[in-house]
């Protein structure tokens, strides 16, 4: 899987919140509104930063179990900053000591 810039960036953003000593939801919800990310993310962007095919997000978009998104076109599809990142957050399990 090819990184694209965007990735790039939200991995440097998420690096520096988790040496901020955000952790868990706290952690994406600081990228949720963090205004150096871009606000919308392309399925590219979002593949990259999940480690997946973008086919792979197509699908679960088609299922509905991925984050919400925003069609613009019938082939044009952006997934806003603040929902891909609350979507992350509904998936971290923490874990009892």
């Amino acid at each position: 899987m090819e990184q694209t810039d965007t990735a790039r960036a939200f991995n440097a953003r998420l690096s520096f919140w988790a040496a901020s000593g955000l952790s868990g939801t706290d952690l994406y919800e600081a990228l949720a509104t963090d205004q150096t990310l871009p606000p919308f993310f392309d399925p590219e962007d979002i593949a990259a930063i999940q480690g997946v095919k973008p086919s792979a997000v197509k699908k679960h978009r088609n299922r509905g179990s991925g984050p919400e998104f925003m069609r613009l076109t019938a082939k044009l599809v952006k997934y806003p900053r603040a929902e891909f990142c609350r979507h992350l957050a509904s998936k971290f399990v923490r874990r009892a000591a």
